[in-house]
């Protein structure tokens, strides 16, 4: 029986509920136990059942799989079990498995027969002793992953987020003020040269900073979704990608401060592949640079983050699709091979996203999105369909849209019209006969503004 297919969104992190004194100790535990009860009522089977230990979760093995199976389908809600040598008590309404011996508690999950996954909440795993592991973890597992060449260590959810915002003062227009690196920084140059090796610097795109979003305990939770994902799905579904994501500073500047508050696919048109966050692959920084919106100077800000995409499916261009089509799939892409698009849905945005890098820079041939400054303080002047001196950024447009062995018919075509050997109304014809009348229109407009 394959157990690889199942609903990891059932898993998704929420916060631990804030435990203080007396009553308010008493209604957290009650509202921790009715959820354990409602998790324990609706949950299939389980199939395989998993422990954390060592920093990672880890499947429960031997003839405790049985026992602790029956045990739930005859709906106790404690059993027992022997594991390595070791007596258990294992609680599956608190999620914990408790050592016979010494009382030490570790968090306790499950997979059922349907693929449903059942995980307790944040705070409740990952740790050496006490309630579902106890201690807190180190500050430098809390504060890794500092580089984009170190390892990924997780984030929180966006509601802790979000409550740790609204306690902290305004700090400017970048929320909780982001360390600008110096030039010489390795973390600079790395960004830099992923910025620029991929086309940017032959559009003539500047960076004017680049500023390390601050970590602190928001890594914790995209490192329990890596984990989700892989306990899940398989290890390769822990995976972590590095991708771009372009919108407006106002939104940038919402991400830095408390996360993501909105999906940019409306930036996007009839080209979003479903209704979720786009993020582009490290080696297309032009396609998410183009949803950035560049404010009276010229300055526009994309982010670099990390990125789970679990299993991911196709969604067709237009598509308003916005949660996965089964529980086969966690994510969505524009195609398998060398997507161009990763698209991450709204409800897993503030797990699975992990921003990381806000690049800010300036383009000459970055187009003003309709309703930024620019394009409104200047009057639009006629132009006539397709102008000879923009077809550099026209197919740079077109190439964002059609596979990679289109892009070498469309070169070569054009290259024929730079020497002359075919005329302009010739090349235009081919382009429409190539990618259809309604793309041109719609990419040449967009150039525009």
């Amino acid at each position: 029986m394959d157990f690889s297919s199942g609903d990891v969104k059932a898993a998704i992190m929420r916060p631990a509920a804030n435990v203080g004194g007396g009553g308010a100790a008493a209604a957290a535990g009650t509202s921790a136990l009715l959820r354990g009860w409602r998790e324990f009522s609706r949950s299939g089977a389980p199939a395989r059942f998993l422990c954390f230990q060592d920093g990672g979760w880890a499947d429960v093995a031997g003839e405790a799989v049985g026992t602790l199976r029956r045990a739930f389908q005859d709906r106790r809600a404690m059993a027992e079990a022997a594991c390595g040598g070791r007596a258990y008590l294992f609680d599956f309404l608190r999620m914990a498995r408790i050592d016979a011996a010494t009382g030490e508690e570790a968090a306790l999950a499950w997979i059922d027969d349907r693929g449903d996954c059942f995980f307790p909440p944040p705070g409740c795993g990952g740790r050496k002793r006490g309630r579902y592991g106890g201690d807190a973890p180190a500050e430098d597992e809390a504060e890794s992953s500092s580089g984009v060449d170190e390892r990924c260590s997780g984030s929180r959810g966006a509601e802790e987020d979000a409550a740790a915002a609204k306690r902290r003062k305004p700090s400017g227009a970048w929320g909780s003020a982001p360390a600008r690196l110096e030039e010489n920084d390795r973390h600079y140059q790395v960004v830099s040269k992923l910025f620029h090796s991929y086309g940017m610097a032959t559009r003539g795109a500047a960076i004017t900073a680049v500023r390390k979003i601050p970590r602190g305990a928001r890594t914790r939770a995209f490192q329990r979704q890596g984990q989700l994902l892989a306990a899940a799905r398989g290890a390769g579904a822990g995976t972590t990608k590095f991708a771009w994501y372009g919108a407006s500073a106002e939104d940038v500047a919402t991400v830095v401060e408390r996360g993501f508050a909105r999906n940019n696919a409306p930036r996007l048109g009839a080209r979003k592949h479903g209704d979720g966050l786009h993020l582009s692959p490290p080696q297309s920084p032009f396609a998410s640079a183009m949803l950035a919106k560049p404010d009276g100077s010229g300055e526009a800000h994309i982010v670099l983050c990390r990125v789970l995409m679990g299993r991911p499916e196709v969604v067709e261009a237009g598509s308003s699709q916005s949660r996965p089509s089964s529980n086969d799939y966690d994510s969505a892409v524009d195609k398998l091979e060398t997507p161009q698009w990763y698209v991450v849905w709204s409800n897993d945005m503030n797990t699975r996203v992990l921003p990381e890098y806000v690049v800010s820079f300036k383009c000459p041939n970055l187009q003003p999105t309709q309703g930024s400054s620019e394009a409104t303080s200047k009057p639009k002047k006629p132009s006539p369909p397709v102008a000879r001196d923009m077809f550099p950024t026209l197919l740079a447009e077109i190439e964002q849209l059609v596979p990679a062995d289109k892009c070498d018919r469309l070169q070569q075509c054009y290259s024929s019209f730079k020497m002359g050997q075919i005329k302009k109304d010739q090349f235009i014809r081919f382009l429409r006969n190539f990618i259809g009348d309604q793309v041109l229109t719609t990419v040449a407009k967009k150039l525009r503004g």
